[in-house]
């Protein structure tokens, strides 16, 4: 009986050439064999490169979220000794420290709807999205959902301020109530924002 060669894989030179079939369905596109030999007077090719896989968002925890918004009130805090300083030197100035806190708090809210960050969030790589989407909120969404804390915090004497703040503990996307109403999350695994003016711009 004469020998003859085993029939080739397919299989094994189909995964060679296009990666394992079992690859999960998010993976970046398989990248095509390629070989460093080239004709003669050609320039070689360069072996194509990967992109960088999207980075894994998550819901925040409770801890991340406060963090954030301890680093918004401290650049809050900075804007009215700052007002509180010129305002020693320019009376006048000193009547419009309590606009400059609630126009600072609004521009925040403005900012976590527009582009989904405050400063605070930025750094810690936080974004406010839409539930349904991932998608930013919206500035006037965001006002909404901003003034709807505020606003009843203030009639409620902070009561709703505090069970806002703790109803992450008992949802399972670690919303809080402000954020349900708005059908919003904030997700974690941004890349992080370094330190530097552009954290105030929409």
């Amino acid at each position: 009986m004469s020998w003859a060669p085993p029939p080739p894989d397919r299989d094994r030179e189909r995964d060679h050439l296009t990666g394992p079939t079992d690859a999960a369905p998010w993976s970046t596109p398989p990248i095509p064999a390629w070989s460093p030999r080239s004709a003669y007077g050609q320039p070689e090719d360069t072996p194509p490169t990967r992109p960088a896989p999207p980075p894994q968002l998550r819901y925040a925890d409770w801890g991340e979220r406060v963090a954030a918004t301890l680093l918004d009130w401290c650049l809050l805090f900075g804007v009215l000794v700052v007002l509180g300083v010129v305002g020693g030197i320019v009376e006048p100035l000193e009547d419009l420290a309590g606009f400059a806190w609630l126009a600072s708090l609004g521009y925040l809210a403005w900012l976590n709807g527009a582009k989904g960050q405050s400063p605070g969030k930025a750094l810690l790589g936080l974004k406010v999205v839409r539930e349904a989407d991932g998608s930013p909120l919206g500035g006037v969404v965001g006002l909404v959902r901003g003034g709807l804390l505020g606003l009843l915090s203030l009639f409620t004497v902070g009561i709703f301020f505090l069970v806002s703040v703790l109803w992450p503990f008992r949802d399972s996307k670690q919303r809080a109530v402000h954020d349900i109403v708005v059908s919003a999350v904030v997700v974690s695994g941004s890349p992080k924002a370094p330190v530097s003016p552009r954290l105030l711009k929409p």
